[in-house]
Protein backbone atom coordinates (compact mmCIF):
# COMPACT_ATOMS: atom_id res chain seq x y z
CA UNK A 1 0.00 0.00 0.00
CA UNK A 2 1.44 3.16 -0.79
CA UNK A 3 1.82 6.48 1.43
CA UNK A 4 -1.01 8.58 -0.32
CA UNK A 5 -3.26 5.25 0.25
CA UNK A 6 -2.62 4.47 3.93
CA UNK A 7 -3.47 8.32 3.98
CA UNK A 8 -6.73 8.18 2.32
CA UNK A 9 -7.55 5.12 4.69
CA UNK A 10 -6.15 7.20 7.75
CA UNK A 11 -8.72 10.15 6.49
CA UNK A 12 -11.47 7.80 5.92
CA UNK A 13 -11.70 6.84 9.27
CA UNK A 14 -10.87 9.44 10.86
CA UNK A 15 -13.95 10.87 9.10
CA UNK A 16 -16.26 7.71 10.22
CA UNK A 17 -14.92 8.06 13.84
CA UNK A 18 -16.10 11.76 13.58
CA UNK A 19 -19.83 10.16 13.28
CA UNK A 20 -19.50 8.73 16.23
CA UNK A 21 -19.32 11.36 18.64
CA UNK A 22 -22.87 10.86 19.79
CA UNK A 23 -23.88 8.52 22.76
CA UNK A 24 -27.03 6.73 21.69
CA UNK A 25 -29.08 9.41 23.97
CA UNK A 26 -27.75 11.99 21.97
CA UNK A 27 -28.49 10.59 18.76
CA UNK A 28 -31.65 9.89 19.82
CA UNK A 29 -32.61 13.13 21.14
CA UNK A 30 -31.23 14.22 18.03
CA UNK A 31 -33.33 12.11 15.69
CA UNK A 32 -36.25 13.73 17.64
CA UNK A 33 -35.36 17.19 17.52
CA UNK A 34 -35.09 17.14 13.83
CA UNK A 35 -38.58 15.07 12.58
CA UNK A 36 -40.26 17.54 15.05
CA UNK A 37 -38.04 20.85 13.18
CA UNK A 38 -39.44 18.69 9.61
CA UNK A 39 -42.62 18.25 11.29
CA UNK A 40 -42.84 14.91 10.35
CA UNK A 41 -42.45 11.88 13.44
CA UNK A 42 -42.80 9.40 10.84
CA UNK A 43 -39.23 8.60 11.05
CA UNK A 44 -39.24 8.39 14.76
CA UNK A 45 -42.38 7.06 15.73
CA UNK A 46 -41.14 3.69 16.09
CA UNK A 47 -38.85 4.55 19.06
CA UNK A 48 -41.79 6.61 21.11
CA UNK A 49 -43.73 3.91 23.24
CA UNK A 50 -46.75 3.06 22.51
CA UNK A 51 -48.80 4.72 24.78
CA UNK A 52 -47.31 8.51 24.14
CA UNK A 53 -49.75 10.33 22.71
CA UNK A 54 -48.65 13.38 20.53
CA UNK A 55 -50.74 15.46 18.03
CA UNK A 56 -50.39 16.74 15.00
CA UNK A 57 -51.22 19.61 16.43
CA UNK A 58 -48.61 20.14 18.98
CA UNK A 59 -45.65 18.73 16.14
CA UNK A 60 -46.47 21.67 14.72
CA UNK A 61 -46.27 23.77 17.26
CA UNK A 62 -43.14 22.48 18.01
CA UNK A 63 -41.51 22.80 14.85
CA UNK A 64 -42.88 26.11 14.19
CA UNK A 65 -40.78 27.01 17.73
CA UNK A 66 -37.62 25.07 16.62
CA UNK A 67 -37.63 26.02 13.10
CA UNK A 68 -37.83 29.99 14.51
CA UNK A 69 -34.78 29.32 16.15
CA UNK A 70 -32.10 28.86 13.17
CA UNK A 71 -30.13 25.99 12.14
CA UNK A 72 -29.59 23.26 14.41
CA UNK A 73 -26.16 23.14 15.42
CA UNK A 74 -25.70 20.83 18.29
CA UNK A 75 -26.97 18.55 20.63
CA UNK A 76 -24.65 17.40 23.86
CA UNK A 77 -25.74 15.51 26.86
CA UNK A 78 -25.56 17.79 30.00
CA UNK A 79 -23.71 17.68 32.59
CA UNK A 80 -26.17 19.49 35.02
CA UNK A 81 -28.91 18.89 36.61
CA UNK A 82 -31.59 15.62 35.21
CA UNK A 83 -33.98 14.12 37.02
CA UNK A 84 -33.62 11.34 37.90
CA UNK A 85 -34.22 8.60 35.08
CA UNK A 86 -34.10 11.38 32.35
CA UNK A 87 -31.37 12.59 30.07
CA UNK A 88 -30.55 16.46 29.26
CA UNK A 89 -29.35 17.92 26.62
CA UNK A 90 -27.99 21.13 25.51
CA UNK A 91 -28.95 22.36 22.62
CA UNK A 92 -27.79 25.16 20.49
CA UNK A 93 -29.17 27.17 17.06
CA UNK A 94 -28.59 29.76 15.46
CA UNK A 95 -30.38 31.91 17.39
CA UNK A 96 -30.98 30.26 20.76
CA UNK A 97 -29.82 28.00 22.69
CA UNK A 98 -32.86 25.17 24.29
CA UNK A 99 -32.59 22.65 26.47
CA UNK A 100 -34.20 19.32 26.07
CA UNK A 101 -35.14 16.47 28.71
CA UNK A 102 -35.40 12.58 27.38
CA UNK A 103 -36.89 9.49 29.20
CA UNK A 104 -36.78 6.32 28.19
CA UNK A 105 -38.69 3.22 29.36
CA UNK A 106 -36.68 -0.07 29.98
CA UNK A 107 -37.02 -1.60 26.55
CA UNK A 108 -35.65 1.70 25.35
CA UNK A 109 -38.57 3.54 24.30
CA UNK A 110 -39.34 7.18 24.49
CA UNK A 111 -41.98 7.88 27.22
CA UNK A 112 -40.80 11.57 27.65
CA UNK A 113 -39.20 14.49 25.58
CA UNK A 114 -39.92 17.91 26.50
CA UNK A 115 -37.81 21.18 25.64
CA UNK A 116 -37.67 25.00 26.43
CA UNK A 117 -35.42 27.58 26.05
CA UNK A 118 -32.23 28.31 27.84
CA UNK A 119 -31.56 31.14 30.05
CA UNK A 120 -30.13 33.95 28.21
CA UNK A 121 -26.36 33.52 28.30
CA UNK A 122 -26.89 29.62 30.30
CA UNK A 123 -25.20 28.74 27.41
CA UNK A 124 -22.57 31.29 26.58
Amino acid sequence: MTARSLLALALAAAALAGCSFQNKYEREAQRITEAVMANNLQPVKDDIAPNVKITRVQVAEWSDELNDAGKLISLKESSGSCPVGAHCFDVKFEKHDYVEMLRMDDTGKVVDWRFHMAPAGAGS
